[in-house]
């Protein structure tokens, strides 16, 4: 009697599919395309996940072409469906056990502990660094690898060029072409993490305000990263120097995901710290703000999450 219609799931699933295939294909509204299906995946559990994005990879293949559909279904279909069966992963909490205590009031919500979120980051590292493995890998045997294709790609886009020209008021010569794939390809394996981790975190949001959320809000302030994540990143630092070429590049796209996790990290710190400044709501604002105005601010708050898992900065707050 209390289990809800087919109907109603199908309903839910088609709109939240609908929806994702209509911001997949928006170029400004795209990062925002996995928001949906994790909601309903959050909301009403896994099935609705699958449901959801199965429903939005037809959507596309009808609409457009199946090349694109293929492509939602890797980029924004794969890692929704994946995180939330990672965030819905728990287990009944233990009566004496500490970890089944928290000052977050919405862990009332049941008496299980799920999935933390610092694992959920370490995920996030983790599948983002396993596609750049296969993305430079195909092109290993292209002289110069995957950093070359894309220097031709972009060559062979004189439009691009012209604009890139145009804006900066630069003229693109073949070294800084050189340096520009190199960043693309750097950037977009942190940036995919980022809105992976920033969608779970939305449509979390999202399905506690509507107060159909199967998974507590977890406390981000207590987050702890496994230590082994530092000797992993001086390991590959190391490598950065050891190599050469296009695998100094991959080695540096590693780099980045495991600073970008610390990064997480020095945002909890700061959360902690000023949770009894006046004015916190202000100060965490313009934190997020110049961040995005300037983001090489962002190795600070790297910096502040590596020296936290070293010596402990919100212990002392």
């Amino acid at each position: 009697m209390g289990a809800p219609m087919p109907y109603d799931f199908l309903l839910r699933n088609v709109i939240a599919g609908l929806v994702t295939a209509l911001l997949t294909v928006s170029v400004l509204l795209s990062p925002f395309a996995m928001i949906p299906s994790i909601f309903v995946g959050l909301a009403w559990g896994l099935y609705s996940a699958i449901a959801s994005t199965v429903i939005s990879i037809i959507l596309l293949g009808l609409w457009l072409n199946i090349g694109l559909a293929l492509g939602m279904a890797i980029t924004i279909g794969l890692p929704a469906v994946l995180f939330v069966r990672l965030a819905l992963l728990s287990r009944t909490a233990q009566p004496n056990n500490e970890n089944a205590s928290s000052t977050n009031p919405d862990n009332s919500v049941d008496e299980r502990i799920y999935y933390p979120p610092e694992r959920l980051i370490i995920w996030s590292v983790a599948f983002c660094a396993i596609f750049s493995f296969l993305a430079f890998g195909l092109s290993a045997n292209n002289t110069g690898g995957l950093p070359a294709v894309l220097q031709t790609l972009i060559l062979g886009n004189e439009n691009f060029i012209r604009d890139i020209e145009t804006l900066y008021q630069i003229e693109l010569t073949d070294n800084l072409v050189k340096i520009l794939a190199e960043t693309i390809l750097v950037l977009s394996p942190l940036t995919w993490m980022l809105i992976i981790l920033g969608s779970l975190q939305t449509a979390q949001t999202i399905a506690k305000f509507f107060k159909v959320n199967i998974r507590p809000t977890p406390d981000y302030t207590v987050m702890e990263l496994p230590g082994i994540l530092e000797f992993v990143l001086a390991g590959l630092i190391l490598l950065i120097f050891l190599s050469s070429g296009w695998v100094s590049v991959f080695f540096l796209v590693l780099v980045c995901l495991c600073l970008t996790a610390y990064f997480l990290l020095g945002l909890a710190v700061i959360h902690a710290i000023s949770r009894t400044w006046n004015g916190r709501s202000v100060f965490i604002t313009a934190i997020y703000f110049i961040v995005f105005l300037v983001p090489w601010v962002a190795i600070l708050v790297s910096i502040a999450g590596l020296i936290e898992s070293r010596i402990g900065i919100r212990s002392r707050f």
